[in-house]
């Protein structure tokens, strides 16, 4: 392994002369994609309406290692040898952290991202929304057998009303919801428009009401009955069970059971819509460093030092998942993957799990090595929008990294 090792002032000092002035052309139509979203994705707060996932400075884990951690790495990538900082370039990321055996030993910047930045996570919100779930389970609050429609009424008539939340949590749910970005009548992209996250021509005749008004016009495909199919819908759906359940806002729902008893650095924020909405799905925005965290809490099987958070049985649950024998999506010969709330196991025998956004956004779990893999792009679409840009590329880069560090 060949590693570059500076000071952290070094890393922080360089780190803070990124572009930080508003580059022009930003508007509701254009954030998303590049490539704008690479300033508009650590700058979130400046183009869309949030609020705070509040950490407590009181309760602030340090991370061992952070003030010595590598500046590049050696790694092998398609049977050649590149620097890491090369690799990322080529590849859109705008940041990596890699813990190992708990402590940091590789934290890379590129673009507009810096240590003390937010970057949206997307779709990684997935998973950070789970283990909010997990906690709440775990004190009685919510019970996983129960219906939607049992706790938020007026989603009865749709496809979730009847589903049990443990189907929810699998994404195995009733709905309909369609999961196409480059379509603009799919309902992930109508659903970007009804909450106003997306603007301009593909929102055109598209009213911005809010999820509150937007998720219960959801249909049903009873197709669909115990069979994964990804849909973002699901998981706003799950947050809004666990405010009806416990009478909260989600977001203080993740500070109080996540973001301070993890320890978090900072505080991290997530979008709000227009009826006031938190978009659990989607929509968290944290540092880079805050999702490392999120990667140990998991690999420690939920627990801080002597205080579980997750209880140890939810996550060994996921860790242990024998994988889907319905599974359609692609997938590595020999594998047996699986979605288990909302983690996705990547099925290879050694409990390997990745909480996954579009635009590549990462978070690595690896018990049989003990790593965690943390990892924030800006790809100029949501599947890649580039040659050799994407998520195959991304998996490649990160088990490239594994190797080069264990």
């Amino acid at each position: 392994m060949k590693i570059w090792v500076m000071a952290a002032a070094l890393c922080v000092s360089t780190s803070l002369n990124a572009q930080d002035n508003r580059p022009e052309g930003v508007t509701g139509a254009t954030w998303q994609f590049g490539p704008l979203n690479r300033w508009a994705y650590t700058h979130l707060r400046e183009v869309l309406p949030t609020k705070d996932i509040a950490n407590d400075y009181r309760t602030v884990q340090p991370i061992e290692g952070i003030g010595n951690v590598a500046s590049d790495l050696v790694i092998t990538l398609s049977g050649k040898e590149i620097n890491l900082s090369t690799a990322m370039k080529g590849a859109f990321v705008d940041g990596i952290l890699v813990l190992k055996d708990g402590r940091a030993v590789v934290e890379i910047y590129d673009g507009t991202l810096t240590p003390e930045r937010t970057h949206l996570l997307w779709s990684v919100s997935k998973t950070i929304t789970g283990l909010t779930a997990a906690s709440l389970e775990a004190d009685g609050l919510i019970d996983l057998s129960k219906t939607v429609a049992d706790y938020v009424p007026e989603l009865s008539q749709t496809g979730w009303g009847d589903n049990s939340l443990r189907a929810l949590l699998d994404m195995r749910d009733t709905s309909d919801w369609n999961e196409d970005y480059a379509a603009a009548d799919s309902t992930v992209r109508r659903q970007d428009c009804a909450d106003g996250l997306l603007t301009g021509p593909m929102c055109a005749g598209e009213p911005v009401v809010g999820n509150y008004v937007f998720l219960p016009t959801v249909g049903r495909d009873d197709s669909r009955k115990d069979t994964f199919v990804y849909k973002s819908g699901t998981t706003d759906v799950i947050a809004w069970v666990l405010e009806a359940a416990t009478g909260q806002r989600f977001a203080d729902l993740v500070s109080e059971r996540i973001w301070k008893p993890m320890g978090a650095e900072r505080s991290a924020a997530i979008t709000v819509d227009v009826g006031g909405f938190t978009l659990a799905s989607g929509g968290m925005m944290a540092t880079l460093r805050d999702i490392a965290r999120v990667g140990q809490l998991m690999l420690d099987r939920g627990a801080v030092g002597d205080t579980q958070i997750v209880p140890a049985a939810w996550m060994d649950d996921i860790f242990n998942h024998p994988g889907d024998p319905s599974w359609s999506a692609p997938s590595s010969p020999g594998s047996k993957p699986y979605y288990r709330s909302f983690v996705w196991g990547v099925g290879d025998g050694m409990g390997t799990v990745r909480a996954n956004g579009v635009h590549g956004q990462f978070i690595d779990v690896s018990p049989s090595t003990n790593t965690v893999v943390a990892v924030f792009s800006s790809w100029p679409d949501a599947d890649g929008g580039q040659e050799g840009v994407g998520f195959d590329q991304s998996v490649a880069l990160i088990e490239a990294v594994k190797t080069a560090v264990n």
